[in-house]
This record gives structure tokens, C-alpha cells and sequence, in this order.
């Protein structure tokens, strides 16, 4: 009568019929044949504490332990029906309780002919005084010390199913949570990041323009690279997850493009460490911040230079660092767009990522993007 073994016992119910009855016997493992066994030397330790085993004496003991063994191992027969019968729900506790009923009625009297045969075979005195003949005494007594032992077992066990059922739809009821909680946030993640790519890209296409209005050659070029630019980013735009190598890659191709418009007004610089490659890395949350600075740097502005650092200092966070020698990332020049990507932070780190725009010396600016250090997902 193991509780863990029947909680995963065979959930088909029926009909008590003699098929069922023997499937149910053919179902019984080496691991509830050890715990019988185990709760039959119980009941038997406990008859010998209350002093009901040495009505024989100790040389009765043999023979009263064999009649616990008969006990437990009815008890089984029964109980692995009932789980059968019930699909091994706790909550039918009357077919549990018959079961016992219908256990201890077996094995009370064959118990009883066991001991008296034992005895009897060991000479045993107290088989003198035992009258012949039928009497229900004895069978009575095993009856009522097998309904009460067996009865609080089976208790016991329905009792921690019921717990360990309760525990299982709480775990699950957990998870299903988990899981509306990544829905929804990944739900919010591709409402910010729709927020976020059409100006993006809406920039980009009037750069295009307008440097079609100016040099159709330089204008053409620009577009073929765009569009090669586009076939290698779209397909990443829409997940909500990256790498750092992969995002400096789009970087650096978006950068290629830019400076077909602005020539040798732009420059930049990108540095990494090579075990950063395949750290994961949020998508299109480089791209806006460069763009953003990239906006600043028009026909009539003076040389743009972008530094852009990913950099690892052994803290378990990813600092990114996009420095401008210009004013783009003035704190003050915060918009909606960087609100956007702090947004986007928070719903993927909560509070252990930030973005910053912030002044540097010789009125440089920078955007500091801090996030933790993980690797990418499968």
C-alpha cells in the first residue's frame, strides 16, 4: 500500500469485474510488495508492545508475525482494486473503506487458522486451552486490530495524495501564470518595438530621398545597400532576443549606408571583446541609439565621430557605450525614442538594466546602456 506508488498507478476505471480484479493483482510492484511487508512487521511491533502478540509467549511470536504478514498483504489485494475502481482518486473514500472492510474480513480468519496451525505445529501450550470447535473470538479480535491499523494507513495515504494532487495544480497554476507573464510582456515587447521601427526606418528611407534630390548615383548606392541591409535585418527585427555580434553587425552595415550620404562628415568606431559575440543582446535597441545621433550630423554639421563599446567588466553586466563628440546625447535631448528603449529594458530586466544619456569631457555625450550578462538562448 505505498502512497507513492499508487498515486502513479494505472488511471484506467471500470466495472469491478474478475478482469479487472487480476489486472489490478498483475499491477502490484516490488516496491508496495517491500512497503506491505514493511507495515506488516509494524502491526506487529505494535501487537507485541500492547501485548496482544504474546498471548503465545515468545514462542507464539513466529506464528502471530505470519498472521500480520496475512493481514498487510489482503489489505494490498484489496487497496490496489480500489485504485482501479477509482482511478486512484482520494476523494472516493467509500470504496477505500469498503476495500477495508473486505480486507480485514479475509484475512481476520485465515490469520487466525495460521497462528493456530503454527502453534499447534510448535507444541505450543497454549493451544491446550483452546477450546475445539468453531468460535468467532478470535477471528472478531484480528478483524478489529486489522480495520483499525489498516484503516489509519489507507487514511494516511489518500490523505497524501489529496496533498501531493493540490501541490501539482498549484505547480501548474504557477506555470500557466509564468507562461501569461511572458505573453504578456512579450506582448509588450513588439508593441514598444513597433513603436520603435518605423522611425527607424521611416529616417533612413528619407535620407535615401533626400539624397536622391542630390547625387542619383550616390542615391542609388545608398538604396541597394538599405535594401541588402534590410534583407539581413528584418528577419530579426520582430524576435525578442539577439547578440551582441549580431547587432554590431547591423550596426556597422547601417553606419556603411549613412556614410555613403555624409562621406567623410562621419566617422566611427566600434570595439568588443570576442567572448562578447554571442552574449544575448535585446534586438533594435542599438540601431535607434545610433540613429538618434545620426540625425544631429547634417550636411552643414562638422565632422561626426561615434565610438561605439561593448565592453564586459567581470561585474556579470554588458555595458554598451555609444559616445558622441557632439551634444546627441545630451540628457536633455532625451525623446521619445530613448524612452521607448527604457521602456523596452525594464520589461525584459526590470530593475537591473537602465540606459543613461549623460555628458562626457570636451562636450562628448554618451548613451551607457547597462544590462546583465547572459548567455544566448537555444
Amino acid at each position: 500500500m505505498n502512497s507513492s506508488s499508487a498515486i502513479t498507478a494505472p488511471s484506467s476505471r471500470g466495472r469491478l469485474t474478475p478482469g479487472l480484479v487480476l489486472d489490478a493483482w498483475r499491477g502490484i510492484t516490488s516496491q508496495q510488495v517491500r512497503t506491505t511487508f514493511l507495515l506488516g512487521c509494524a502491526l506487529h511491533l505494535v501487537l507485541i508492545a500492547s501485548g496482544i502478540a504474546l498471548g503465545g509467549g515468545i514462542q507464539g511470536l513466529p506464528g502471530t508475525f505470519v498472521a500480520q504478514q496475512i493481514k498487510a498483504f489482503a489489505q494490498l489485494l484489496t487497496f490496489v482494486v480500489a485504485d482501479r475502481v477509482t482511478a486512484c482518486n482520494p476523494d472516493r473514500r467509500g470504496v477505500y473503506a469498503l476495500a477495508v472492510i473486505i480486507g480485514a474480513a479475509i484475512a481476520a480468519p485465515i490469520a487466525v487458522v495460521a497462528v493456530q496451525t503454527i502453534w499447534t505445529l510448535q507444541d505450543n501450550p497454549v493451544m491446550r486451552d483452546v477450546p475445539r470447535g468453531f468460535s468467532l473470538g478470535l477471528p472478531m479480535l484480528a478483524f478489529m486490530d486489522t480495520l483499525i491499523f489498516a484503516g489509519a494507513t489507507v487514511m494516511v495515504i489518500l490523505d497524501r495524495r489529496r496533498v501531493a494532487q493540490a501541490r501539482e495544480r498549484l505547480h501548474a497554476a504557477e506555470l500557466d501564470r509564468i507562461a501569461a507573464e511572458r505573453r504578456s510582456v512579450e506582448s509588450d515587447l513588439q508593441a514598444l518595438q513597433a513603436r520603435v521601427e518605423p522611425k527607424f526606418l521611416f529616417n533612413t528611407l528619407a535620407q535615401v530621398q533626400e539624397l536622391y534630390d542630390q547625387d542619383c548615383v550616390r542615391g542609388e548606392r545608398m538604396l541597394d545597400d538599405l535594401i541588402a541591409y534590410l534583407r539581413a535585418a528584418m528577419p530579426r527585427i520582430r524576435e525578442t532576443s539577439s547578440t551582441v555580434g549580431q547587432e554590431l553587425e547591423l550596426a556597422r552595415a547601417y553606419l556603411e549606408i549613412v556614410k555613403v550620404r555624409l562621406g567623410e562628415r562621419i566617422e566611427y568606431a566600434i570595439k568588443t571583446q570576442p567572448e562578447l559575440a554571442d552574449a544575448r543582446f535585446p534586438p533594435m535597441m542599438l540601431l535607434p541609439l545610433i540613429d538618434h545621433a545620426v540625425l544631429r550630423a547634417d550636411d552643414q554639421s562638422p565632422i561626426r565621430a561615434l565610438h561605439i563599446a561593448m565592453l564586459h567588466d567581470g561585474d556579470a553586466q554588458l555595458r554598451v557605450t555609444i559616445r558622441d563628440n557632439g551634444a546627441a546625447f545630451a540628457p536633455e535631448a532625451a525623446d521619445e525614442g530613448v524612452g521607448s528603449l527604457r521602456e523596452r529594458l525594464a520589461a525584459l530586466y526590470g530593475e537591473k538594466a537602465s540606459l543613461a544619456l549623460e555628458h562626457c569631457e570636451r562636450e562628448a555625450t554618451a548613451a551607457v546602456i547597462s544590462l546583465p550578462l547572459e548567455p544566448a538562448t537555444s
